[in-house]
């Protein structure tokens, strides 16, 4: 399926206006933190498995640049240190 237009930039924008109303779980100074400066789609790599028969494809997804990437991680760890 092909896209007329990248929705990254109105993901990120969906986002910031989410992390305003969650005054409770982010706290306002932490907020600009953890927004990517210039988000990115995440990206698919492939790599091919040389050793095994028929050479399949293992794919590998980087997301570091993706709009939520640091909005996910800050909740992960905060939910992790809660349990």
């Amino acid at each position: 399926m092909m896209l007329n237009k990248d929705p990254t930039e109105s993901y990120h924008k969906q986002l910031q206006q989410t992390m305003q109303k969650c005054e409770d779980l982010i706290e306002k100074n932490t907020r600009k933190y953890l927004l990517n400066i210039k988000p990115t789609a995440p990206r698919i790599n492939a790599y091919i498995k040389t050793h095994k028969e028929n050479k399949p494809i293992r794919p590998v997804i980087d997301n570091m640049q993706a709009p939520s990437y640091k909005i996910a991680k800050f909740l992960n760890k905060r939910i992790y240190k809660s349990t």
